[in-house]
């Protein structure tokens, strides 16, 4: 595990934090880890790996909060406005740091999750896999763009 890359994100997202949100960063170390190993082979910025690790704790957050809403849960109200707040941190944050590509590639995925869990279907689905894909695409632009 990358203990600085992970430090530093949480410090991004602390600085960034509405401390009256009254929302705990919880996103499991094995999740942490996985989207690392992602962000590793792409020889990105050290900034702009924290600014993507920031983008998809928020989004891992969002998720697990809109998972839990079920009209039996005591919290439904608070899981609810938790997952909307993160997701609006997460347009925030991708905006201020220049990552809307991103977010234009990741809508239509985000969507159908939000419509699944709105249906009450479980997502189970891997956010990493769509940076890794993003990234992937990014890279190949790049390198089209450079051979013409």
């Amino acid at each position: 595990m990358n203990s600085r890359l992970m430090n530093d994100t949480f410090r991004l997202l602390q600085e960034e934090w509405s401390p009256i949100a009254g929302i705990v960063l919880d996103v499991p170390c094995r999740d942490m880890n996985r989207m690392a190993d992602v962000l590793d082979p792409h020889q990105l910025e050290p900034k702009r790996q924290i600014v993507l690790m920031a983008l998809y704790s928020l989004l891992y957050m969002a998720q697990e909060r809109h998972q839990d809403c079920s009209f039996s849960n005591p919290e439904l109200t608070k899981h609810i406005l938790d997952g909307d707040y993160l997701y609006s941190f997460y347009l925030q944050l991708a905006v201020k740091y220049r990552e809307t590509d991103l977010v234009c590639y990741l809508a239509p995925v985000l969507k159908r999750q939000q419509i699944a869990l709105a249906e009450g279907r479980w997502v189970d689905e891997d956010l990493t896999k769509h940076f890794e894909t993003f990234l992937c695409d990014e890279f190949n632009q790049k390198q089209a763009g450079r051979a013409m």
